[in-house]
């Protein structure tokens, strides 16, 4: 198995373009658990600045949800309004790069539902989890040598 392609440097839009489209790919049970723990591996300080910056944001701030503990963000984040301040505060690409590279997405993408569809998701996708992407008969049916796939159409 190959090993995961060097990564060229992602556009903060771009890694908020992934964000939202893993969020509209992932059971709220998958996506809970990914703000967790893409939270709970941001510092400390960048936790602060995202909860500061999403009082200031929301029409009715977040009261105890928004706490320090990544389990309370999670559920903040189910708010639909939370998620759309999320996208716009100072620091959204870290939690979105977090989100997107968490250990729930990935093993959606590779053991659990998301696995059967993998090979339908973006290229990104199948990078991010490690799968392989190859034709059914894996490049052989017309390069045998001395079998004239003419004949078989």
């Amino acid at each position: 198995m190959k090993r995961r392609h060097a990564h060229s440097a992602i556009s903060e839009d771009e890694q908020i373009a992934r964000y939202a489209y893993l969020l509209g790919n992932v059971p709220t049970s998958v996506a809970d658990k990914a703000y967790a723990a893409a939270f709970a591996r941001l510092s400390a300080a960048q936790r602060e600045g995202i909860i500061g910056e999403l009082r200031s944001q929301m029409p009715s701030g977040p009261e105890e949800t928004a706490s320090d503990h990544p389990e309370g963000f999670a559920l903040l984040m189910r708010d639909l309004h939370a998620r759309y301040a999320l996208v716009r505060i100072p620091g959204a690409a870290a939690i979105a790069a977090e989100f997107v590279a968490s250990a729930p997405i990935a093993a959606y993408f590779t053991s659990g539902a998301g696995s059967v569809a993998v090979d339908q998701q973006p290229l990104w996708v199948h990078e991010l989890v490690g799968h392989e992407t190859a034709p059914i008969d894996a490049g052989r049916m017309h390069h045998r040598h001395g079998v004239d796939s003419g004949e078989w159409f």
